[in-house]
């Protein structure tokens, strides 16, 4: 596999299918995963302050500390491995947390293109209330109760919502439909990324 010589930030709404396109990335390019998600699970069950303060917080529905998620991402570029570029899994989604992303990934002379896979509310519901059962139980039961699935999809939109507007002013960002099946998506973000090698702003490092 090859690295693409820049960077991707994959975002998308809750339950937009991220992770399993991500995978599919993964096999085609050269990529390391930088997974806020499994930060956030990882913290959620430690006993730790930081712990503490993610169950005050993520645990209810609410982001990750500002703080916490800093220090995770400055770690994770920093130790970028020389043949693979990096792919950031459902972060930053913040627009600070974006602005930091840029700034650090600018400062090392580093390109990236940011998707975002779309999702209607109704199928967000529907989508987080189905992987509740089966394997991913365990890992989404904290997150996907009927009243939290309501406070994340408002507070997506409200903050989410900024971060993505931010790289769309970049012109850094490319939306995806996620209303369609996984192949449909996949074609799509490979489209999309292949189409970022062409423009001006990209140069293969």
């Amino acid at each position: 596999m090859k690295k693409l010589g820049f960077n991707i930030v994959l975002l998308g709404m809750i339950a937009s299918g991220k992770e399993t396109q991500a995978n599919i990335l993964k096999k085609k390019y050269a990529l390391k995963f930088v997974e806020s998600g499994v930060y956030s699970r990882k913290l959620l069950k430690e006993k730790s302050k930081n712990g503490d303060w993610a169950r005050r917080t993520t645990g209810k529905g609410k982001p990750l500390p500002t703080v916490l998620l800093q220090r995770f991402l400055i770690r994770e570029i920093k130790n970028k491995p020389k043949n693979k570029d990096l792919l950031f899994l459902g972060t930053p989604r913040l627009k600070p947390e974006g602005q930091l992303v840029k700034k650090i990934l600018y400062s090392q002379n580093q390109d990236f293109l940011a998707l975002y896979i779309t999702l209607s509310d109704k199928e967000v519901y529907k989508r987080s209330l189905l992987r509740k059962v089966g394997n991913m139980k365990a890992i989404y039961k904290v997150f996907d109760t009927k009243k939290l699935i309501v406070t994340r999809i408002k507070w997506h939109k409200d903050q989410v919502g900024k971060t993505v507007k931010y790289f769309k002013s970049l012109k850094k960002l490319k939306t995806i439909n996620g209303n369609q099946s996984i192949s449909k998506v996949t074609k799509d973000i490979l489209k999309a990324i292949e189409g970022y090698k062409n423009t001006p702003s990209y140069s293969s490092a």
